[in-house]
């Protein structure tokens, strides 16, 4: 919220400075003040709702409800706006900014083009509503003047806010110059007229019949005013209107009562009508460029509004209604509801419904019903007398009463519960309605019960004269017991019988019988009839089985109608059967218990039945009977009968659909009597356990038959009165004449007349099928024979006539009389066949006959004109084909046209810039495109291999890469960048990059000059780095023999290794004379003495066997270089241990990733001086072996001749060249092995290098997110602490005004307060008697007072309305200067955070730079180690030595990359856990940052609590003020009425003092007080004093200070406006949608 201050006081600070800038005029800069006080007026009304409840403002901390309200938003920031016009939507529209006059030299116009199809040029309604800034606008623009824009013509912009909001502004930012005339309207809801809201025109009554600027009075506080302020024609683009709902508005300073504005400000909708646009008038010449450069565009539209919730609701949601649309609806506080939370809940109804205002949070009450109800409403009566409007409805437990606190008349309370109970007294047998407190009711004579409710026993007719005798049909009774109403003498009947005495069946129903439950049976007449009666010479009878001769046809099935075998007893002459399984087994009847059965309806199946188990489980089809396609089952113990036990029981069911008979599913009963008249399975359960079994004996179905004279006669046999169309007993049969409905539908269905359109006579009973005459057919006669036409339903002999087509084919008759041929021969149409139809072609008229059109099925056959049909050409050929038969492709497509299946002709979709283009993009029949040089592919989209630049469209260019420093021959096909090998660089890749050297056929070489021995990191073409002085080596990494620590400058080695340098000098020059004297005996060979040169052989000998000793020690660590290796190899695997012990322990993401990059910088260098030293190995065996070998073979020819010693040592020299031969190749197929071990170890160590770049990501991530964090922490100990000394501070105000509190209250002496009040008393009413004798004398001085106090009101009027004025400015400003101060402070806050923040950061970055310089130390160190290892194993001068030696750097080559990728994935890891170590800290961060904010709201809180305290003292001291001065005006009146009313005012002013200086006081004391005051200000009151001359005195002396007040405040307001002009410059330039009021 405070950034909305802050950003809507930006705004206004620039629009009062650009006004000032234009010369705006006072009332506008006062205008703009305004919109601010307004914009924070519904705000600051709420301060105190800064403090949340927890997560509820609508509650302080007490839980006592408060003001509440949504936030202050821009409501049209998003949303979409419809407009009427808008430029582009069709195409493309030239438009011209005016840039000024048209007549002015010099000015030009700029136009461009509007279209809705193009982003970048399109602008829609959407743009007046997003995100803009002042660098980057956007806009919604109208078409212009020229496209028929002009008055009248008039465009709609409405802007729909889906919900009802307080609006405060409505601010419109123009791109085109501001309108001459538009109007702002608003509509509450979408189901309201649109209401004027505002119109601005430089000709409002000509426009909008308004007088421009009328003056506002209360009376007219809701009508829209018409002003000319924003109606000129400058600025040409960024000129705004901003009109304020309230400004003007007289009850503005008292908007929480004025319902009037309350209603005004409400909208849900925005509609912006702009009527016409302000020209320079040079659009009467009707220039089309002058045209263009008028029309309507709006850069911005705001609201500023707040969610109209009437101050019950601090936040509105979005909820989904039912058309799944969006609505805000308020979410609803202090028991209200609502969409604007307008009306109370239904059981908060003690007061009635009010807005919130900031006094009086207007709550709605809860209801008191004593419990006893949870519904009220509001009875503004009951509110009137007893200040609770709540009265209850709906009064549980017999209660009455506002609160349910009475019992309702004609109840009792019955004890001990304590409730109210009705009494239940019979009108007609009590003698009153109220009974007595027992409940009993007082009984006339002849009437019986607690109630009086019935006569006594076997008397009926109750009433006033006594209970007649009942005399009721036994067989009709209930239970066959007569008994009568005892009120009405209406017997107690059977269900279907009826009549006073119960002998009368129901109609539908017939067959009284006693035996009946039910007394009569339904009707079933299959549902035809429900008059019906018994049928004569019927008689009862059953079914029976009592298996005295066998098994009697019964069986048995499970549930799947399989059949189980059953056993009979012969001796117990009874049916058993047994389960194999759980699943139960029932017995199944034989045909003759099966069929129509209709006579056993609401009759018993009976039968005996045993199991042999103790426990039966009983299932809901333990009995079944199918029938018509349905089921009816029940449980055994259905009907009451009892469970199955191992003692045979007899049981028996009623087939009746009554509930008591537990029949499933329910049916009625036609419906169950259906079932039995086709019965086709009857089954009785015979086991109810696991393999249970079951006897079953004595079964019996009742029913009944015709002429059996042996028994009772049966009464439930029906005799139907059939309607008409029915015939037989049940009504089974149709009658001559008619049929059923529906055909075959059997006897349920209805007969219908039979329908034979008068053609017959006679019609099939079941199918209503005629037998037709009259040339007529159908099962209704209802069409002609074939060859006959005419309409067969008129009804007469005539109707069909025969058909006039060729060869007596059949025809039809069409509405026109026309007569048609339905059965023309294929391909013919027309009345008479004349024609070929659709698809046919030929010439019938001429003797050409139809043909079909043949188009090799590359048509459509559903379309409509497929061929000529007259030549047969193809019209509309599929599948992109062509020709007279659609034979062929389309042109740009090949394929086979007629080949199945079809659509086999495929486009070209030759791609143009790689074809060659002649008109048309062709192909040949194989699809192939005629290409451009250097391209490929069917469609010629693809550069060849080695070439690029397809796009070029003259065919594709080489790629020309450099056969030596290219990987091949190809390249991007965009770029044409060629793939370079490691260290090139380059489009062709023929150039080493930066830093490398050796262009070659492996690529460039890095120079990795060591950065402390260089002068530069470039080395030369051969590798070779420029060193410092006393530096040495190829990279420039060591210093020179007796010189150490590089770091340093290789400084001397002390004087003790001088003694190793002079025997290291010696060697060499030993070394050299050798060499020497073997050249010299080369070139210049001669005879020696055997001896000497065999001693001379012996000392080289000796010399070469201590060099290979000391070669040897060195490797074995048994001289001192072995020794010093030993030292590094101990070295070595410390640092490699302490490494491991590093990455297992690894503290940060930083480091992990700089040992892994270590680590492959390791492996890359392993791997290259493994290649370097097999290729040296080859090179050195090669070049040395070759020479010797030739050496030793010219000696042979010089000397062999010569000396046979010679002879011997050049054969061995030859055996030995050979060797070393057959060993520089065995030693060159190895070396090459190792190269390509070495080469895939290099891949591995490669693929590995992606990993880092992902760890480093991540670390780069979580080095933000720790950046967020602790920058989080930082703000969040600032805040807390300034939270911390705030809260100290007003502890110790608050203890200090406490203590002050406590010393400053005065002692009360109440009973001289209660005489001083009586006396008072006493002395106002003398005064009121000597008034009403000053009144009477001074008549006439009060009548010139009287018109004096007319002219002063007038003067008063307007003097308050300057007063209002002024006190709005003033108010404005002093809310504007607090905001900006805020604000500054806020600034203030945030820069000293964010440089704390960045000291952190700064301190981060260089812990991490150190950690990052001791691990390339380390790393260093670790690569130093390896390469004089490396360089001691290249001394050796064994072969094999060097090849174990490349092939370990392969294998630890290869290691080493294992080891990076294991060490990148551990990395990765511990990426993840810092990460969410991280988010955990910034959640914990985030919990302080929010426990500092209610910490500093709190403190804020407990400030805006003492400076109420502050005010409330003012305020009483102002209310003192105005006593003392009331009791000054009483003594224009009268000397001594005024010293007396002075003495009293000046205890009220006690009074007042003592309640403004006490916080906490005596409760007693401060009552008494309270009577105190009221005393004296009913004794005022009774003397009526100051409604004599205060009105005058008061209008005068008011006059006069608010000249002087504004005049003050008028000076005071300018210097305002430019200290917030200052503070506005001081503010950053950016800010979210700054809005500019006025240019």
């Amino acid at each position: 919220m405070a950034v909305v201050r802050l950003r809507l006081l930006q705004c206004v600070a620039e629009s009062f400075r650009t006004c000032r800038s234009h010369g705006k005029s006072k009332g506008t800069m006062m205008f703009l003040a305004s919109i601010v006080f307004l914009g924070l007026f519904i705000e600051g009304g709420s301060a105190q709702d800064a403090t949340p409840r927890g997560k509820n403002s609508c509650y302080d901390d007490a839980g006592r409800a408060r003001r509440c309200m949504p936030e202050f938003v821009n409501a049209a920031f998003g949303l979409p706006v419809e407009a009427t016009n808008t430029c582009g939507l069709t195409e493309g529209t030239e438009y011209c900014l005016q840039t000024g006059h048209s007549g002015v030299v010099g000015v030009t116009k700029s136009c461009y083009v509007c279209d809705h199809r193009d982003p970048a040029r399109r602008h829609p309604p959407e743009f007046m509503t997003d995100f803009n800034n002042n660098y980057n606008w956007t806009w919604w623009q109208s078409e212009t003047m020229l496209e028929g824009i002009f008055f009248p013509n008039q465009v709609n912009l409405t802007l729909h806010l889906s919900k009802a909001f307080d609006i405060t502004y409505v601010r419109i930012r123009f791109h085109s110059p501001r309108p001459e005339s538009f109007a702002i309207y608003k509509q509450k809801s979408s189901d309201d007229e649109w209401i004027p809201f505002q119109f601005y025109s430089a000709s409002c009554e000509r426009t909008y019949g308004f007088k421009s600027r009328e003056i506002i009075t209360r009376e007219n506080e809701a009508k829209a005013m018409c002003t000319d302020e924003f109606s000129d024609i400058s600025p040409l683009t960024g000129g705004s209107v901003a009109f304020s709902t309230l400004e003007g508005r007289p009850s503005a300073f008292e908007f929480e009562e004025s319902e009037v504005l309350q209603e005004w400000v409400t909208a849900s909708a925005i509609r912006i009508v702009l009527t016409r646009m302000n020209t320079f008038g040079d659009e009467v010449f009707g220039d089309p460029q002058v045209l263009k450069s008028y029309f309507f565009a709006i850069s911005d539209l705001a609201v500023g509004a707040r969610c109209k919730c009437n101050g019950h609701s601090n936040k509105c949601d979005l909820v989904t209604g039912q058309g799944l649309e969006d609505n805000l609806v308020c979410k609803c506080e202090h028991n209200t509801h609502g969409v604007n939370c307008e009306e109370c809940l239904p059981f908060y109804n003690d007061r009635p419904w009010r807005r919130a205002t900031e006094r009086d949070a207007q709550e709605c009450l809860p209801c008191d019903c004593s419990g006893l109800s949870n519904r009220c409403y509001f009875d503004p009566d009951l509110y009137q007398r007893t200040g609770h409007g709540g009265h209850c409805i709906n009064c549980r437990d017999n209660t009455d009463g506002a609160h349910c606190e009475l019992c309702l008349p004609n109840h009792y309370r019955r004890m001990p519960e304590n409730r109210c109970v009705d009494c239940r007294c019979n009108p007609t047998g009590s003698e009153s309605q109220q009974c007595g407190q027992d409940g009993r009711c007082r009984c006339k004579p002849g009437v019986t019960g607690d109630k009086c409710d019935r006569c006594a026993a076997d008397f009926y007719d109750f009433g006033n004269y006594g209970c007649r005798p009942c005399s009721c049909s036994a067989a009709g009774s209930f239970n066959n017991e007569p008994r009568c109403d005892s009120r009405t003498g209406v017997c107690k009947c059977k269900e279907n019988v009826e009549g006073q005495n119960c002998d009368t069946c129901k109609p539908g129903f017939f067959g009284l019988n006693g035996a009946n439950p039910f007394g009569c049976v339904s009707c079933f007449c299959y549902s035809h009839s429900s008059i019906c009666q018994s049928a004569p010479g019927y008689y009862a009878r059953s079914i029976a089985t009592d298996f005295e001769t066998g098994k009697q046809r019964w069986t048995a099935v499970d549930r799947r109608g399989d059949v189980i075998e059953t056993q009979y007893n012969a001796l117990t002459q009874n049916l058993g059967v047994s389960a194999e399984s759980s699943e139960p087994i029932y017995f199944l009847a034989p045909g003759r218990y099966l069929g129509d059965q209709r006579f056993s309806y609401n009759q018993f199946l009976r039968f005996n039945l045993r199991i042999g188990e103790q426990n039966a489980r009983a299932s809901i089809i333990d009995v079944l009977v199918e029938g018509a396609g349905q089921q009816i089952s029940l449980p055994i113990f259905g009907g009451g009968n009892p469970m199955p036990a191992v003692v045979g029981n007899d049981f028996k069911f009623r087939l009746h659909e009554h509930p008591d008979y537990q029949w499933t599913p329910r049916l009625k009963a036609e419906d169950l009597i259906g079932i039995l008249a086709n019965v086709t399975a009857i089954k009785i359960r015979a086991t109810y356990n696991p393999e249970g079994v079951g006897f079953i004996d004595d079964i019996k179905l009742e029913t009944a038959r015709r002429g059996f004279n042996a028994g009772d006669e049966a009464s439930w046999v029906e005799q139907c009165t059939c309607p008409e169309g029915y015939v037989g007993q049940f009504c089974e049969s149709c009658a001559p004449g008619f049929k059923r409905d529906p055909p075959n539908g059997g006897p349920f269905a209805q007969c219908v007349p039979c329908v034979c359109n008068g053609h017959s006579d006679v019609c099939d009973g079941n199918t209503g099928r005629c037998i037709c005459q009259h040339n007529t057919a159908g099962d209704y006669c209802d069409r002609c024979v074939s060859g006959y036409y005419g309409n067969a339903r008129q009804g007469t002999p005539q109707d069909c006539q025969p058909c006039p087509c060729p060869g007596g084919g059949a025809c039809i008759q069409l509405y026109n009389r026309d007569v048609v041929c339905t059965e023309c021969a294929e391909g013919y149409g027309g009345n008479r066949c004349e024609l070929c139809l659709d698809g046919y072609f030929g010439d019938p008229s001429n003797r050409k006959p139809c043909q079909k059109c043949f188009c090799n099925d590359n048509i459509d056959p559903n379309a409509v004109g497929n061929c000529n049909s007259t030549t047969g050409e193809c019209l509309k050929c599929i599948y992109n084909t062509a020709g007279f038969y659609c034979e062929k492709c389309l042109p740009s497509y090949y394929g086979d046209a007629i080949s199945l299946p079809k659509g086999q002709c495929q486009a070209c979709n030759c791609y143009p810039l790689g074809t060659i283009q002649a008109g048309v993009l062709t192909c040949d029949p194989t699809g192939q495109c005629p290409c451009l040089p250097n391209v490929r592919g069917q469609q010629c989209n693809q550069c060849m291999s080695g070439y690029w630049n397809l796009n070029s469209g003259q065919g594709c260019d080489s790629c020309d890469c450099d056969r030596v420093g290219s990987l091949n021959y190809t390249c991007e096909l965009e770029t044409g960048l060629c793939t370079c090998k490691q260290g090139v660089t380059g489009r062709r890749c023929d150039t080493c990059q930066k830093y490398y050297f050796g262009f070659s056929p492996t690529g460039c070489q890095a120079c990795n000059c060591e950065p402390e021995g260089s002068l530069d990191l470039q080395c030369d073409e051969y590798g070779n780095c420029p060193c410092r002085t006393n530096v040495d080596g190829r990279r420039c990494d060591r210093c020179m023999e007796n010189k150490f620590n590089i770091t340093a400058g290789c400084i001397d080695c002390p004087r003790c290794y001088d003694l190793v340098q002079e025997q290291v000098n010696i060697h060499r020059t030993k070394l050299r004379e050798l060499t020497n004297l073997i050249n010299n005996i080369g070139n210049n060979p001669s005879l020696f003495n055997d001896t000497e040169f065999i001693s001379y052989m012996k000392a080289v000998n000796t010399s070469v066997n201590v060099l290979l000793k000391d070669a040897r020690g060195a490797s074995s660590g048994d001289g001192s270089i072995g020794k010093q290796l030993q030292d590094l190899r101990a070295d070595l695997n410390e640092v490699i241990v302490k490494t491991g012990q590093i990455t297992r322990s690894i503290a940060s993401a930083t480091d992990a990733s700089m040992r892994t990059m270590g680590d492959i910088s390791v492996s890359e260098e392993a791997i290259a001086r493994a290649q370097i030293s097999l290729e040296a190995a080859e090179d050195y065996i090669d070049r040395e072996g070759r020479l010797a070998l030739q050496r030793a073979l010219e000696a042979l020819g010089r000397f062999g001749r010569q000396s046979e010693q010679m002879t011997r040592i050049a054969t061995r020299a030859k055996l030995e060249s050979e060797r070393q031969m057959d060993d520089a190749e065995r030693i060159s197929t190895i070396a090459k092995n190792a190269l390509n071990t070495s080469r895939e170890a290099l891949r591995l160590a490669q693929e590995v290098f992606s990993m880092p770049d992902q760890t480093a990501y991540e670390i780069q991530k979580l080095r933000q997110d720790y950046s967020d964090a602790d920058r989080l922490f930082t703000q969040t100990k600032i805040l807390a602490q300034e939270a911390q000394d705030l809260s100290k501070e007003a502890h110790s105000q608050a203890l200090d005004l406490y203590t002050e509190a406590l010393e400053d209250i005065p002692s009360v002496n109440v009973p001289q307060l209660i005489a001083d009040a009586a006396q008072i008393k006493n002395e106002a009413m003398q005064i009121k008697a000597e008034t009403d004798r000053l009144v009477n004398q001074n008549q006439e001085l009060l009548s010139d007072v009287e018109k004096q106090k007319i002219l002063a009101g007038d003067k008063l009027e307007g003097g308050i309305r300057l007063q209002q004025t002024t006190d709005e400015l003033l108010a404005e400003v002093d809310a504007a200067r607090a905001t900006a101060r805020d604000a500054v402070d806020m600034g203030e806050t945030t820069l000293k955070e964010a440089n704390e923040t960045l000291k952190t950061l700064i301190e981060f970055d260089k812990l991490v730079q150190e950690s990052r310089g001791k691990a390339d130390e380390a790393l260093k160190k670790v690569g130093k180690i390896e390469d004089t290892i490396r360089r001691a194993e290249q001394t050796t001068g064994e072969a094999r030595g060097a090849l174990s030696g490349a092939s370990s750097d392969a294998r630890e080559a290869f290691r080493l990359a294992k080891q990076a990728q294991e060490t990148a994935q551990q990395a990765s890891d511990e990426a993840s856990n810092i990460r969410g170590e991280a988010e955990r800290m910034k959640e914990k961060a985030t919990g302080l940052k929010d426990e500092a904010d209610r910490l500093s709201t709190d403190v804020d809180d407990a400030k805006k609590r003492m400076d109420d305290f502050d005010s409330q003292g003012m305020d009483d001291d102002r209310l003192a003020k105005e006593a003392l001065d009331k009791a000054n005006e009483a003594k224009f009146v009268a000397d001594d009425a005024s010293k007396k009313v002075e003495d009293a005012l000046d205890t009220v002013k006690n009074i007042l003092r003592l309640l403004g200086t006490v916080e906490m006081a005596n409760p007693a004391q401060l009552d008494q007080l309270e009577r105190d005051l009221d005393q004296v200000e009913r004794a005022l009151a009774d003397a009526e004093i100051e409604k004599q001359f205060n009105k005058i005195t008061r209008a005068n002396d008011l006059v006069k200070k608010l000249a002087t007040q504004y005049t003050e405040d008028y000076s005071q307001l300018q210097a305002d406006v430019d200290n917030i002009e200052d503070i506005k410059n001081s503010l950053p330039d950016n800010c979210f949608k700054n809005i500019e009021i006025e240019p």
